[in-house]
């Protein structure tokens, strides 16, 4: 039985150090603010989440689970915080966007209102804060990069001779995503031939995957549910199955394509 590695690759990618909102594709709000008694009292919860998506954000309560292809995306969610500020005679709210490390990438104006009636002046505040992040315009834009190697394991087949890809192969995930790879100038590349997402139509350029000095083992770049490609690598183990890994908040995770 042939011998396995672990092989550690370090791509580097050329993004800007910074981020700025626009790189951001999704928003984590609480169904359940601190300072409220019961999920989504005086609806406070169901109109942030509204703001958001007016301004074309995504958005994913707190206690839902986020589709893979957004986990997928290099730290690209933020966490919502909402600050109750409150004096006796004025409700006070501001709210501050955080990214996976809990770094506050944005902190609102305060919002208030002089309405004792706590649904309304809680409501009332609450739009005057956002006024300041309407104020940005947001835009998703995809993600940047730095340059800065970014570690991914992969494990590598050591063999002698590469695996037999073929000029024009189907490889299908357990997500019923299937692609058509074809061998174009030296390097693959990856079409949708069936999706059940929306995301993603037949005949797509999804994938390009481009030789390394190891055998068996791409550069690859793969098209999020935006547009957009981002870099990581994809490699085939011994038994032909393709691996795609991703950069995440948690560590790597990794897509499976079997041969058809």
């Amino acid at each position: 039985m042939k011998n396995i590695f672990l092989c550690f690759l370090f791509i580097t990618a050329t993004v800007c150090a910074q981020k700025t909102i626009n790189n951001y594709a999704y928003v984590v709000v609480p169904d359940q603010f601190s300072f409220q008694d019961s999920r989504d009292q005086y609806q406070l919860n169901s109109l942030t989440r509204y703001l958001f998506e007016k301004e074309g954000m995504k958005v994913f309560w707190d206690t839902e689970k986020i589709p893979q292809e957004y986990v997928m995306l290099n730290c690209a969610g933020l966490k919502l915080k909402m600050n109750k500020k409150s004096s006796m005679f004025r409700s006070k709210l501001d709210f501050d966007l955080m990214d996976c490390y809990n770094n506050v990438v944005f902190t609102s104006e305060l919002g208030s209102s002089s309405e004792k009636e706590f649904q309304k002046g809680y409501q009332e505040s609450i739009r005057n804060a956002f006024v300041s992040f309407t104020a940005l315009d947001y835009t998703y834009t995809g993600q940047p990069a730095a340059e800065v190697p970014v570690p991914i394991a992969a494990t590598v087949a050591k063999v002698k001779t590469p695996v037999v890809i073929g000029t024009t192969m189907v490889y299908a995930n357990d997500s019923n995503l299937s692609i058509e790879l074809t061998l174009t100038g030296g390097s693959y590349i990856g079409k949708v031939k069936s999706s059940q997402s929306i995301d993603y139509l037949e005949g797509d350029v999804i994938c390009k995957l481009f030789k390394s000095s190891l055998p068996n083992v791409f550069k690859a770049q793969w098209k999020d549910s935006y547009g957009n490609f981002i870099n990581t690598i994809a490699y085939f183990d011994e038994q032909g199955v393709m691996h795609i890994d991703f950069s995440a908040p948690t560590g790597i995770t990794t897509m499976k394509f079997t041969k058809q």
